[in-house]
């Protein structure tokens, strides 16, 4: 268990919350978009190519769009900020360890339990060795993984690469689960603290500098203020530190950003459980994230570095807490290539990592995952098609039904899982984006049995002028649940939304 069980789901939502209103500033609106009377006629988005060489601010056109945004280093005027190369371990070393001492201060000042530690609770933790927790769903699948993401940009904003501040995550969750609380060291914990926290923390991280780096040498209070809240260690390192140990910009060629504020305004929910045919869901306030980052098929895109193309899908509607209802998808291209011109067709391929967590009423399902995806682009004049698969193998997943807090009703073991998306652009006006991510989860280590889960959401934006736009979604899924000596258990759930949308990206 970790100090911040309570702050968990209002956790969650303030980094959402943030991303929505920080990063959409994140072009420059004076030139982004300009007057439909000056605007050539539409065609699909992205159809802007930057051409560098001498002058990297010139643009040649491969087709004509109303609203794509310019890239900030398009721009003649923009100057990049300066960055530092240094690297620094110890300080990376010392921030874990303070980490940590600090999440046990806060938790021990609070009167937890499992707080009060001393020389005899540390020598039981070695002596009994590792268990799997009974832990609530969100402090394991969430608020882990969350914890790693510090642990892991301690080791990112001092200098070290994707693959050394995975190890620093991995070395704070031991110090955590051996030393810094009572109950015996928990294996769950520590493959979810460094493995999704190493996703989460990368994601994050870029998010963080990509509100700094494109703003140019100059980032305003508020950009920084933002960035800080996307990532806090990060932030606090670049306070103290300044750009010493930032590395080279890190800026993708390209990303679509969607920002939504709305309402699920219906739903409905049956188990066969408890007898009811059915259950009503909402009305619940709700906001949205969806951001690719190094969009597939675009030209110049490069891939030499984990997380140059990713993918993050998040939201979190405020409801009680017998139906919750939030998801982060998280999904990063580790090592790959890209296929094709990236003109009229393109896309990559690789090995890619992800970390995904869905509360869904009535049931929730986690993991992280790696296998083989590839996403591929097709234009054909007005229209644009973009479309991604993967297969992962889920070397830890979770997967069970909503239950009260600190009762856990769900599988732990390995398990694999299948991604299809699609997402249609016609003239850079309306968007229809489907997602869909079905789990086998085999509860070999916790349960028994199995899990198998479907979740699929429907997502259709209009533009209505210039960077807003209105959304209308619908999400649904499954789960049917094999328990030994129990009868199976069959759930599924439909949710009904309407959002406000800001639209960014380059």
């Amino acid at each position: 268990m970790i100090p911040t069980t309570g702050m968990l789901r209002p956790l969650l939502a303030l980094t959402l919350a943030t991303a929505v209103f920080a990063l959409a500033p994140a072009g420059r609106a004076d030139d982004a978009f300009p007057a439909l009377a000056e605007a050539p006629p539409s065609v699909g988005s992205g159809q802007l190519k930057l051409t560098l060489g001498a002058d990297a601010s010139t643009w040649t056109e491969e087709g004509r769009t109303w609203f794509h945004l310019r890239p900030p280093f398009a721009d003649p005027d923009w100057k990049p900020r300066p960055t530092g190369s240094e690297k620094n371990t110890w300080l990376a070393l010392g921030e874990v360890v303070g980490i940590n001492f600090g999440m046990w201060f806060v938790s021990y000042w609070a009167g937890n339990h499992f707080s009060q530690i001393g020389f005899d609770t540390i020598g039981q933790n070695f002596r009994k060795g590792w268990i799997i927790d009974t832990d609530p769903y969100w402090v394991n699948q969430f608020g882990h993984p969350y914890e790693g993401h510090a642990f892991y940009t301690a080791g990112r904003s001092t200098g070290h690469n994707f693959y050394e501040s995975t190890a620093f995550a991995f070395l704070g969750s031991i110090i955590w689960e051996q030393f810094m609380e009572v109950q015996s060291p928990s294996v769950n914990d520590q493959v979810t603290t460094p493995f999704g926290g190493a996703v989460l923390g990368e994601v994050l991280y870029r998010l963080h500098r990509l509100i700094l780096d494109s703003a140019g040498e100059n980032p305003s209070f508020w950009r920084q203020f933002a960035a800080f809240a996307v990532s806090p260690v990060a932030g606090a390192n670049r306070f103290f530190f300044g750009e010493k140990y930032q590395g080279p910009m890190l800026l993708p060629p390209s990303w679509i950003g969607e920002f939504s504020v709305g309402m699920i305004f219906a739903g409905w929910a049956h188990d066969n459980r408890t007898g009811a045919s059915q259950t009503t869901v909402g009305p619940w306030a709700d906001i949205a994230v969806h951001i690719i980052y190094g969009v597939p098929g675009t030209p110049d895109l490069r891939l030499k570095q984990p997380f140059d193309h990713f993918e993050f899908l998040g939201n979190f509607a405020f409801t009680n807490v017998a139906q919750r209802t939030a998801a982060l998808l998280m999904r990063g291209l580790v090592v790959g290539e890209t296929i094709g011109p990236a003109t009229d067709w393109g896309g990559l391929w690789g090995l890619v990592a992800s970390y995904d967590v869905i509360s869904f009423p009535v049931f929730d399902a986690s993991g992280f995952g790696l296998g083989p995806g590839v996403s591929l682009m097709k234009r054909w004049g007005w229209f644009e098609l973009r479309g991604t698969t993967a297969a992962e193998f889920l070397p830890w997943g979770a997967g069970g039904a909503q239950e009260p807090l600190f009762a856990r009703d769900y599988h732990f073991g390995p398990g694999a899982q299948g991604v299809l998306e699609l997402r249609g652009s016609l003239g850079d006006q309306v968007i229809l984006d489907v997602q869909s991510r079905a789990y086998w989860i085999s509860g070999a280590y916790a349960k028994g049995q199995s899990e198998d889960i479907q979740w699929g959401r429907a997502n259709l934006t209009v533009r209505v002028s210039g960077p807003h736009a209105v959304s209308a979604s619908v999400a649904w899924a499954r789960r049917h649940g094999s328990y030994p000596y129990n009868p199976d258990i069959s759930q599924h759930a439909t949710t009904v939304a309407a959002h406000y949308t800001l639209l960014d990206g380059w």
